[in-house]
Parts: C-alpha cells; sequence; structure tokens
C-alpha cells in the first residue's frame, strides 16, 4: 500500500518549526511493512486542496498533519470534506467535552474553538489527550461517489500526535495493511572507513541481491549502512556485509560509538 504524508502549516515553510513527523511515522509504519513514498509541505492555504486533490489519485493511505486548531487559518477538516463531498457536523459530544476541558483548565471559551467539534460525516474521531483538536480517520472511499484513500488528519504538535498515532492510529493501520510486513531493514555503524569506500566494498555485490535495497548516511566518526528487503535477501546481503567490514561493525543497534566503547 503507497502512504504519503502531507504536512501543512506556514510555520513550517518560513522554518519557525521544524518537522519531526516525518521521521516519527515513518518508524511507527515500517512494523506494519509501510512506507512513507513521499512527504509533501504546504501553507495554510489553496494549496492543501491542490496536493491533497494530486495524493488523493495515487495512493491508498494519506497521513495529513496541521490545521485542526480553533483558529481562520485551521482549514485542513474543511478542506478534506469539500473534497469528499461530505458534510461537516457537530458532535454533540466532543463539544461537550471541549467546553469540560477547557473549563477545568480555566481556559475562556470563544464561538471559535466550536470548530474543532466539527466531523465530516462518517469519520472516526481520534482522541487527543494532550490538546483540544481530536484527530480524524477516515476509511477508504468513505463517499461512494468519490474514489478516495484511507486518510488520517493528526494534529500538528507532537506532543499531541506521537500519542494519538500510537494509541489510535496504529490499531486502525493494523486492521487495513493487508498481511504481515513483506520487508525488513537492518543497520550497521562503521567507522574508520568512508561512505566512498564502504560503497566500493560491498556495494555492487549487495545490490545484485534482489529485492534488497541499500543506503548511507554519513555522520561525524561513523557512517551508517541500511539495508532493506526481505528476511532472506537481507540474510544473504548481511553475511557479505559482515564478511568484508568486519570489525570496522562496531554496531548493528541503535548505540553511539561512545556508548559501545564504554562497555
Amino acid at each position: 500500500m503507497r502512504a504519503v504524508l502531507l504536512n501543512t502549516g506556514t510555520e513550517l515553510l518560513a522554518g519557525d518549526v521544524h518537522d519531526t513527523h516525518l521521521a516519527f511515522i515513518a518508524r511507527e509504519i515500517f512494523a506494519l511493512g509501510l512506507r512513507i513514498e513521499e512527504r509533501r509541505t504546504v501553507g495554510d492555504g489553496a494549496a492543501i486542496g491542490e496536493s491533497l486533490r494530486e495524493l488523493f489519485s495515487r495512493a491508498e493511505i494519506v497521513f495529513v498533519t496541521g490545521g485542526l486548531g480553533p483558529t481562520s487559518d485551521d482549514i485542513t477538516r474543511d478542506v478534506v470534506a469539500k473534497l469528499l463531498g461530505l458534510e461537516l457536523r457537530t458532535n454533540a459530544e466532543l463539544l461537550a467535552s471541549l467546553k469540560e476541558r477547557l473549563k477545568a483548565r480555566g481556559v475562556k471559551w470563544v464561538s471559535s474553538i466550536a470548530h474543532q467539534a466539527e466531523v465530516p460525516d462518517g469519520a472516526q474521531i481520534l482522541p487527543n489527550e494532550n490538546g483540544s483538536a481530536s484527530g480524524l480517520y477516515l476509511k477508504a472511499d468513505i463517499n461512494p461517489q468519490i474514489r478516495s484513500p484511507h486518510i488520517f488528519l493528526l494534529p500538528g504538535p507532537p506532543r499531541e500526535l506521537q500519542p494519538m498515532f500510537r494509541e489510535s492510529g496504529m490499531s486502525i493501520l493494523r486492521s487495513i495493511v493487508p498481511g504481515p510486513p513483506l520487508f525488513e531493514r537492518r543497520f550497521y555503524k562503521i567507522a574508520c572507513m568512508g561512505e566512498s569506500l564502504i560503497e566500493e566494498a560491498i556495494g555492487r555485490k549487495v545490490l545484485s541481491i534482489p529485492g534488497v535495497e541499500l543506503g548511507y548516511c554519513a555522520r561525524p566518526g561513523e557512517v551508517d549502512v541500511r539495508i532493506i528487503g526481505d528476511r532472506a535477501a537481507l540474510d544473504q546481503a548481511d553475511q557479505f556485509i559482515r564478511s568484508e567490514l568486519g570489525d570496522l561493525i562496531f554496531t548493528a543497534d541503535d548505540e553511539t560509538l561512545e556508548e559501545v566503547l564504554v562497555k
């Protein structure tokens, strides 16, 4: 299944906020055999609808972050509802919960906050225990007259998005992703050898193994090598990599060189 990510928010394009969503979501869904095939970032405006219209036509799963708040630039739910021909209706239970939570926190109620209780017809609410903006899940082809993928609308702040995704999003994904993961990922951290020399030593052979992807990431004092593929292919690649690089591989775990040396 092709999964894509659309980050919304002018603050991202202005460099005021750093995007952490791609790394987080990509790590989480990899366990299900999913990968983010494309990531886009757009501002708060017409580009949201333009990008979604294009992504809806060629993806099976679309993650959208940001634009679920109470202010005039929070238009994600409106745009999605319009694209899919769905009515936005106030969810009375969600509205009451919002009022109760804000009252308990001593936050003054203003009418614009009620917009966060508006839900497209048929959408599933994803609870937000760390903020006021609930997430939304819209199943594929939720409007039978319009082709659409599975859509996850998620809040922008990472402290809200991440718990919501783990607690609600992943359970939904497990129900829609067919079968066990088709591929795995392995890492090797290598010291005392540059990435060009590493590629010369292992690149051609590893890439000759059908179905294996190979990548490198240079960091201060080390190079990370990443391989992706099915288990049998990775076992074959692993044997070759270890035979060629040997003790230069200081770990195959998520450890720094300093942590390994301290052991």
